[in-house]
C-alpha cells in the first residue's frame, strides 16, 4: 500500500504522520524533539528513524512504498541546513522517494493559504512569511529575542508583563489585576524576587515564565495596562507584516493578498487580534483575512500528496 508522510519537526516534539494517497490517515506518532541544532547528526538519525518504525507499526507499513516526504523544521534558515537535512533524511535505511524539507513557518503559509499571501506567526516566537503568485519569497522577524527579536510575540508578551512589574515595584504604576496575578503565579513580592527571576532568566534564555494567558485574563476584566500591552504587541507583529509585504512588493502587485493569522498567542487573545484586525484593514483594505484549524502536520501531508499528484 502507498503512502505519504507529512513530519512537523519543533523544538519540543517530532510530529510525523501517514496517510493513503487518497487522503485517508494511516498513523500518527508524536516523539522527543530531534533538531539539528540541539543533537549531532548520529543522535539525529537515530531518533528520526525510530519515529519513522513506530509510525510504521501502526499499519505494518513497509518503507519502500512511501512515495513522499514533507518534513516542516524549525531552525532551518539557510540552504545550507536544507540541504544538511535532505542528505540526513535520505540516509534513512529503506526509503527511496523525494524528500522536501523546508522552514516551519513555509510550511504554516502552506496550511493556512495555501501557498501564496502573507502568514504571520505569533506563538511563542513571532515570524511573517510571504510568498507572491510568481513564487517571489520574503520572510520578515523570527530572530531570536536574545537580540530584541521576537516582538509581539508570547514570550514578548511575558518580558513586557514582568516589565510592568518592575515598574510596580518603582512605584511607577499603581496596583492592577495583571500585577496581583503575576505575584500569585511566580510567588514574587519585591523587587529582590524580580531580579532573581531575571538573573535565572538570564542563565536559562529559554525559560521564560508564559504569562500571556494572565495578560490575556486581566484584559478580558478591563485591566487598562494588559490592555496596553497586547495592543502594543499588535502593533510590532502590523510591523513584521509589513515588512513582508514591503519586501515583494505584494501589496502593490496583488492587494487582495490572503493575510493568514496563527499562533496561540494571537488567536486567544482577543485585544491583541482585533487591534492586529483593525490595523491591517487600515492599511490593506483589499486582504483576505484568512483562519483556519488545520494543523501544520496536516499541511505536510497534503504538500506530500499534492507533489505526488505533480510528479
Amino acid at each position: 500500500m502507498e503512502y505519504v508522510i507529512g513530519i512537523d519537526s519543533g523544538g519540543t516534539n517530532f510530529r510525523i504522520k501517514a496517510c493513503t494517497l487518497d487522503g485517508n490517515e494511516l498513523g500518527y506518532y508524536v516523539g522527543s524533539e530531534a533538531n539539528h541544532y540541539h543533537n549531532i547528526e548520529e543522535e539525529m538519525l537515530l531518533r528520526i528513524d525510530s519515529h519513522f518504525t513506530k509510525l510504521l507499526s501502526q499499519f505494518n507499513g513497509k518503507r519502500e512504498d512511501c512515495r513522499y516526504i514533507v518534513c516542516g523544521t524549525t531552525g532551518l534558515d539557510s540552504p545550507e541546513d536544507g540541504e544538511f537535512l535532505e542528505r540526513c533524511y535520505a540516509k534513512l535505511e529503506g526509503f527511496s522517494c523525494p524528500v522536501k524539507v523546508i522552514n516551519d513557518a513555509e510550511l504554516a503559509h502552506y496550511t493556512v493559504v495555501e501557498g501564496e499571501g502573507v502568514l504571520i506567526i505569533s506563538g511563542t516566537g513571532s515570524i511573517a512569511f510571504a510568498k507572491d503568485k510568481n513564487g517571489r519569497t520574503a520572510r520578515s522577524g523570527g530572530y531570536l529575542f536574545t537580540i530584541l527579536g521576537d516582538e509581539g510575540s508570547g514570550s514578548w508578551v511575558s518580558r513586557a508583563a514582568l516589565q510592568l512589574l518592575g515598574r510596580y515595584y518603582d512605584g511607577s504604576v499603581e496596583r492592577t489585576k495583571l500585577i496581583t496575578y503575576i505575584e500569585e503565579k511566580l510567588n514574587l513580592h519585591d523587587r529582590n524576587g524580580l531580579n532573581r527571576l531575571a538573573a535565572d532568566m538570564g542563565l536559562k534564555p529559554w525559560h521564560t515564565p508564559d504569562l500571556g494567558p494572565l495578560v490575556d485574563k486581566a484584559s478580558e476584566e478591563g485591566d487598562f495596562e494588559s490592555i496596553s500591552i497586547l495592543k502594543r504587541a499588535a502593533h510590532y507583529i502590523f510591523g513584521i507584516i509589513e515588512d513582508a509585504v514591503n519586501a515583494i512588493s505584494l501589496d502593490k502587485t496583488e492587494p487582495d493578498f490572503k493575510l493568514g493569522l496563527w499562533g496561540s498567542n494571537l488567536l486567544n487573545s482577543s485585544v491583541m487580534k482585533s487591534e492586529l484586525v483593525y490595523l491591517v484593514r487600515n492599511k490593506y483594505p483589499e486582504c483576505r483575512i484568512v483562519e483556519t484549524n488545520r494543523k501544520s502536520i496536516d499541511g505536510a501531508l497534503k504538500m506530500a500528496l499534492d507533489l505526488v499528484k505533480n510528479t
